[in-house]
């Protein structure tokens, strides 16, 4: 009898580990709470900034075949979704195992709490439980998990430290967290007041949405708040290989560095609290600083969640959230393209047969890459009896 394996997550490592472990004859159940690419459909109209074919494996070019976009390409996340994963998640080898709609609820060992064998190679010998929803609860078992929930699940605040600032949790709809929301809203935009927190590329490449509107309808403002002095607040790559990262964050910089008439500059910013009124929504950067807006774009990066794991010995990185092995291994690193080649001890999770796989291995660290992901993913199947 085949082993057991469940996929959690639909997105491009989910589905590529899927697959690949049907190729090696195990028993595959792919969970995704949303629809196939579900976290890739949030980001809008922005693209990859790697083309198609370092961002899928040959063995998933092989079943599209005719049907795969240039390798070349340059996709959008709605694209990647539409055009790739979800046909790959239609066809075999993985029809009728892809599971949408349905939220893990919970994961453990059939019978053991967290402490129970801690470390003793008899928990390993308990097959996992998982309660799911999708209509009713249910409960599946699998030999082994391959948890490819993603990184970027949990938003990070957008107060000072990474703790929310004071009024931020009775911003509602005022506050806009992905490239996907503000690209949707930006008939709602044109004219206002829009504050930009963040300095990171999702910053960058919303700065150059704004900038857009700014372009349609001139009356439109937007502060920009970064923690940095510098005058390019977005960190540039010299000769950066990939050319789409680095119109994105030269684009962002130059607006930074010379900032026209719709848009100013906070340097330094610390995001401390905010208060609605009828005039708009006040903002504390800082000691006897404050700016007034109508919308927040939050792109203060994201964080994975660990809801479901509780009663797993995993052993967590305090510092990424992600596998503490993989970011010990990895944790010099300083751009994405540089990841050395890790074990498969550097990738295990410290629950025996639980591997993180994808960004959510790397967590809040910057230095994930789809291309390297895919390639720990075979790591990790080829270290697993079938």
């Amino acid at each position: 009898m085949p082993r057991r394996i469940v996929v959690i997550g639909g997105g491009p490592i989910g589905i590529a580990a899927a697959i690949s472990a049907a190729d090696r004859g195990f028993d595959v159940t792919l969970l995704e709470e949303g629809e196939v690419g579900q976290s890739l459909r949030s980001w809008g109209a922005t693209r990859f900034f790697t083309p198609l074919s370092m961002n899928v494996s040959p063995r998933m070019l092989e079943l599209l075949g005719s049907e795969a976009p240039p390798a070349d390409a340059l996709l959008t996340g709605r694209e990647m979704a539409d055009r790739v994963l979800a046909p790959l998640a239609g066809r075999q080898p993985l029809k009728g195992k892809v599971h949408t709609r349905t939220r893990v609820l919970a994961i453990g060992r059939r019978g053991l709490m967290r402490s129970d064998y801690a470390g003793h190679p008899l928990r390993a010998e308990r097959p996992f439980r998982l309660i799911v929803e999708n209509g009713t609860e249910q409960r599946l078992e699998a030999d082994a998990i391959l948890d490819a929930t993603g990184g970027y699940v949990v938003p990070n605040p957008v107060g000072s430290g990474g703790l929310p600032a004071r009024g931020e949790s009775r911003l509602g709809h005022r506050l806009i967290r992905t490239l996907g929301e503000l690209d949707d809203r930006r008939s709602e935009l044109r004219g206002k007041r829009v504050l930009l927190v963040g300095d990171g590329h999702s910053a960058a490449n919303a700065v150059l949405v704004l900038a857009s509107l700014a372009v349609e309808d001139r009356s439109t403002r937007v502060i920009w708040a970064v923690r940095s002095l510098k005058r390019r607040p977005c960190e540039e790559i010299a000769n950066d290989p990939l050319a789409e990262r680095e119109r994105v964050v030269a684009q962002a910089n130059a607006l930074a560095e010379n900032p026209p008439p719709f848009l100013v500059v906070e340097r330094r910013a610390a995001i401390d609290s905010f208060t609605q009124s009828e005039d708009g929504i006040t903002v504390t950067l800082g000691p006897d600083r404050s700016v007034v807006c109508d919308f927040i774009c939050g792109f203060t990066g994201f964080r994975p969640s660990h809801a479901i794991q509780s009663e797993l010995t995993l052993d967590i990185s305090p510092v990424t959230e992600g596998g503490a092995r993989l970011y010990r291994a990895v944790s010099n690193v300083t751009d994405c393209l540089s990841v050395p080649q890790v074990t498969p001890r550097d990738l295990e999770s410290g629950e025996p047969n639980y591997w993180f796989v994808g960004s959510r291995g790397y967590g809040r660290a910057r230095t994930f890459l789809l291309q390297t992901g895919l390639a720990q993913v075979e790591t990790i199947l080829e270290s697993i009896r079938p």
